[in-house]
């Protein structure tokens, strides 16, 4: 089927795309068996009544009328979730003042990189010896070391060795062995677990055990680590301390399109402002908050049931809308009924124009209104069960492999027509919990800047696969150039996708020994747009 599908895809494309390269025909899925005993799900399973969606409880969909319209969907919010951020006490957000009035840091709740070459107070950086590397004993009387602040981990004990990741401030980790090498430029290199050394000017001697914690880190129940804003108005202006902002002093103004990540809130008589992980002041009236998206794929075992080729059905034209089911492969066929967005469905077959596909027996559902996971071949490149990710861009869905076995499937936002994501094949070379990202000359000169973007995995210079928790468009273009991911899809493919990232690690880079997962982009050609600009400003990692 999937041979066919491309061959009609010129007559039927929904955006003048090319089609990627054909794979192998996928034979017709079988029906989902029912769940229940009813009466209904046993002429299902006979084949009298056909069962629309993989989901039974969906075929209790209430029949409409011909004449009537399909209803909106609530399923999908529109492109943008915001929210007013009322001027008043956000519960659990309240920053505690000091005696300056001035808020006290908290470094529980962020615990950031540090910028390049920056040393702690007091440290003499050139401390060690002329001498040539060598070990020395190395066995404090402790439970763990400290680290003392977010730094570099290093793939050899010397300064100028390729960095393997970024540990983060305050974790407890374990050290190996019973020595540690002294050189010219630190007294004792240290290695820890699982991989790598850190200077021990970086560490501290701590009677408790190792404590790690997964980054970013999220409160119960939530989908992103804490809250989300965009800035809205015109001549916005963001303040470096409380005091300023209250006099209206010193603001920086706010040009373009700016997202922020907010740390908590100070009320002052009758205005209330929010600090950003930034550290800075915002008035809260400017600020309209996000409500990410709480879409999620389908994992291994969910696969595992659903037929051979199943597919999300949404519009492409009108993604939050119902979509129709047909009686016959035609426009002005009986309407049987109508789907909410994102339902999943069986694909069986294909009309003979390649315009409409069935999902069960005398129902047809537009071919532009599916978004169809077409498994596929690993190619060359990667190993026997190695883990990669294949991304269609006319489908707009990616699909997760180990080897030849697909493990996860879900929607994904690529680029938008101007700001393409580039088709081929890439490695992921390095990954962050979080990464603040920003743009200039994209989308007609329009400059961005998104604070805090969580489990970001750079695949080719900076783009990258990434949470998007300012939208719920997935499954049409909506991004600047990168893949953008729900929070649920970007977390679990962050942990799973290569190279590790090790528990209480802010960022890791892959390398020889470790390599980053395969990624490849296929489907469509746009037009090249506009010379892309773009600086990722996540990479601020201390350097011992």
């Amino acid at each position: 089927m999937f041979e066919a599908w491309q061959r009609t895809a010129a007559e039927a494309g929904t955006d003048g795309g090319v089609a990627g390269t054909a794979e192998a025909a996928l034979a017709p899925p079988p029906l989902p068996a029912p769940h229940d005993a009813t009466a209904e799900d046993a002429a299902v399973a006979r084949g009298e009544v056909p069962a629309l969606s993989i989901d039974p409880a969906l075929d209790d969909l209430a029949q409409p009328e011909e004449e009537e319209a399909a209803p909106d969907a609530e399923a999908l919010p529109l492109p943008e979730q915001l929210t007013v951020i009322p001027d008043e006490l956000h519960p659990g957000e309240e920053l505690v003042l000091g005696p300056d009035g001035e808020p006290l840091e908290d470094m529980g709740l962020v615990l950031e990189d540090v910028e390049p070459g920056a040393e702690p107070v007091g440290v003499d950086v050139d401390a060690g010896t002329d001498l040539a590397p060598h070990a020395i004993p190395f066995a404090p009387d402790a439970g763990s070391l400290r680290v003392r602040r977010s730094i570099v981990v290093r793939q050899e004990p010397r300064r100028d060795a390729p960095p393997v990741g970024t540990v983060a401030q305050d974790m407890r980790v374990r050290w190996r062995g019973d020595t540690a090498i002294r050189g010219p430029d630190c007294e004792a290199w240290v290695q820890i677990e699982p991989r790598g050394w850190v200077c021990e000017r970086y560490l501290e001697p701590n009677f408790r055990e190792p404590r790690v914690r997964e980054l970013p880190k999220l409160r119960e129940g939530e989908l992103t680590p804490g809250i989300y804003a965009r800035v809205v108005g015109k001549r916005v202006r963001a303040y470096p301390s409380l005091k300023l902002a209250r006099a209206r002093r010193r603001g920086v103004l706010l040009k373009g399109s700016v997202s922020v990540q907010l740390r908590g809130q100070v009320r002052i008589r009758r205005k209330t402002y929010w600090r950003t992980t930034d550290g800075q002041y915002l008035e809260a009236r400017v600020l309209r908050e996000y409500r990410p998206s709480s879409f999620e794929g389908v994992d291994a075992d969910a696969i595992a049931e659903l037929p051979p080729t199943f597919a999300w059905a949404q519009s492409r034209t009108r993604p939050t809308a119902h979509v129709e089911v047909r009686a016959a492969p035609d426009a002005r066929a009986a309407r049987e009924t109508v789907l909410p967005p994102r339902t999943l469905v069986a694909v069986k077959a294909l009309s003979d124009d390649g315009h409409w596909v069935s999902i069960a027996e005398d129902h047809w559902v537009a071919r532009d209104d599916l978004h169809v996971a077409w498994f596929s071949h690993a190619p060359p490149q990667v190993e026997p069960g190695a883990r990669w990710l294949d991304v269609d861009l006319d489908a707009q869905v990616l699909v997760a492999y180990e080897g030849e076995r697909p493990v996860y499937a879900t929607l994904i936002s690529s680029g938008k027509q101007g700001t393409d994501t580039p088709e081929g094949l890439f490695r992921i070379w390095i990954k962050f919990a979080e990464a603040d990202m920003t743009g200039s000359g994209t989308a007609g000169n329009e400059t961005y800047r998104v604070a805090t973007v969580p489990w970001t995995m750079f695949f080719q210079d900076d783009y990258a696969l990434h949470t998007a928790y300012w939208h719920d468009r997935f499954g049409q273009p909506m991004s600047h150039g990168c893949v953008n991911l729900s929070p649920k899809d970007a977390r679990a493919l962050y942990a799973w996708a290569a190279p590790q990232v090790p528990v209480g690690w802010s960022m890791v880079h892959a390398t020889e020994d470790a390599p980053g997962s395969w990624v490849r982009i296929r489907g469509q050609a746009r037009p090249t747009g506009k010379a892309r600009k773009v600086a990722v400003a996540a990479t601020r990692v201390g350097a011992p």
